[in-house]
């Protein structure tokens, strides 16, 4: 939640300044015409379905600006069926086709034991028989979470491109995930696959590589020395944890929900914002003040944010990084520790305490060190100039060009600076570095 939260303050001045740009883009002059009111037969299909709008009265939905998504461009994806039990939205035959032709075969009728490479795409036969190695109950996973894609995947698409607030476009996440992690059961076949995912992922070779890679021999070769000199084990014990932590009894069933409840409950908070930045940055030094006092609204870590005014691009290394997480822990904390605000209801909702068990894990964030250590170290083989001359000895170029000796005994030696894991702590667990009062959290 903490990191959502950063980035949707971040954009909350890009949001509200491009409002302008946005209108000119769209509309040659003056303001803009109200959306024509249109028949559900006109919006769903016939020749002028790529030319129109849904009728809509609280303006263009969200998340289609973001993504910079039309109408016509949802309507190639997805249509509507009539059935017995009336409409719903699906997936284009195109689409239907190829999930029924590609997807399932491969992941609901292959095993280890008929699999060739010329029969498979998605799966090679380590990663095939690591997804075979998961309880019975969950190995066949991979076909419902193919089979549920099919069926739910077109409402929750279209759900999502419609959402016009930003507080729609969560509970839409929200739904589509608490569904799918109660439906699949995510909470153990959910843990298994990923589990199963990680083990493989540093030998995977399916044709689906190759693929992506564009046959690029030096990119598949790089891929294999990459993902197996990066600590993956490190990397599946942090999902597995923050699963374990999604998926514990809250008072809103699982703590997915809850957490859930705490961002729907931020994004009114963002909107309130960007409804009124415009006032908010006109206004005298005053006026903003007491708009940061607000606890319905996001002014105060804003400024929290903008009050160190250094840019952290403008730094590198570990100098870098402990800016970013100092900048960003000044965020948090206005939000999290303002005296004014600990007793409203909102901060409570945002900081349940299933999450705030989930954030005192230690072993989750010395995983994350370990993550980002081992990518550390493995960044020099990376260079195109990494070849081996013999035993031991790499090619002279590497040591004139990429990384002398010395940089890389260095890079070799690096742990992690206790003072960017201590921001890092502060950023992502707040509330728990408040003076003065604790701040409750939320059954």
């Amino acid at each position: 939640m903490k990191f959502l939260l950063i980035a949707l303050l971040l954009c909350v001045v890009g949001a509200v300044r491009s409002e302008e740009d946005y209108h000119r883009y769209y509309y040659e002059e003056g303001e803009p015409e109200a959306a024509e009111t249109i028949s559900e037969e006109e919006y769903y299909g016939g020749y002028d379905r790529y030319h129109t709008r849904r009728p809509r009265t609280e303006g263009r939905p969200v998340m289609r600006d973001v993504f910079y998504v039309n109408q016509g461009d949802i309507n190639d994806i997805v249509e509507t069926e009539e059935s017995e039990e009336g409409r719903k939205i699906v997936w284009t035959s195109g689409v239907v086709e190829a999930v029924n032709n590609d997807v399932i075969p491969e992941l609901c009728y292959l095993n280890s034991q008929n699999i060739t490479i010329y029969n498979s795409f998605l799966l090679d036969r380590t990663c095939l028989e690591a997804l075979e190695g998961v309880s019975p109950e969950c190995r066949g996973f991979k076909c419902d979470l193919a089979h549920y894609f099919l069926e739910h995947g077109a409402q929750a698409f279209v759900d999502f491109f419609d959402a016009e607030t930003i507080k729609d476009v969560v509970g839409v996440v929200h739904r589509v995930l608490s569904t799918g992690f109660e439906k699949l059961n995510m909470c153990t076949c959910g843990r298994e696959f990923f589990k199963a995912v990680f083990k493989c992922s540093p030998y995977y070779n399916a044709n689906a590589l190759f693929a992506l890679t564009d046959n690029d021999e030096d990119t598949i070769v790089g891929y294999g020395k990459i993902m197996r000199n990066v600590d993956v084990k490190a990397a599946s014990k942090i999902i597995d944890r923050l699963m374990t932590g999604v998926c514990a009894d809250s008072s809103s069933g699982m703590c997915l929900n809850s957490i859930f409840n705490g961002l729907e409950e931020l994004a009114e908070m963002v909107t309130n914002t960007i409804e009124d930045w415009d006032d908010y940055d006109d206004g005298d030094r005053k006026f903003q003040k007491s708009q940061e006092k607000r606890c319905d609204a996001v002014f105060s870590p804003i400024r929290a944010w903008t009050k160190d005014d250094r840019e952290p691009d403008y730094y590198e290394g570990e100098e870098m990084w402990e800016l970013l997480f100092n900048k960003t822990a000044a965020v948090t904390k206005a939000f999290y520790c303002d005296k004014r605000c600990k007793k409203d209801a909102t901060r409570s909702t945002m900081y349940p305490c299933c999450m705030r068990n989930m954030l005192e894990d230690d072993k989750l964030y010395n995983n994350v060190e370990k993550l980002i250590e081992s990518i550390y170290k493995v960044i020099p083989a990376a260079s195109s100039d990494f070849e081996w001359e013999g035993f031991y000895e790499l090619d002279s170029y590497f040591y004139r060009y990429s990384y002398s000796r010395d940089e890389l005994d260095d890079i070799l030696a690096w742990k992690m600076p206790k003072r960017i894991r201590d921001a890092f702590m502060r950023t992502v667990h707040a509330a728990k570095y408040c003076e003065g009062k604790i701040l409750r959290c939320s059954k």
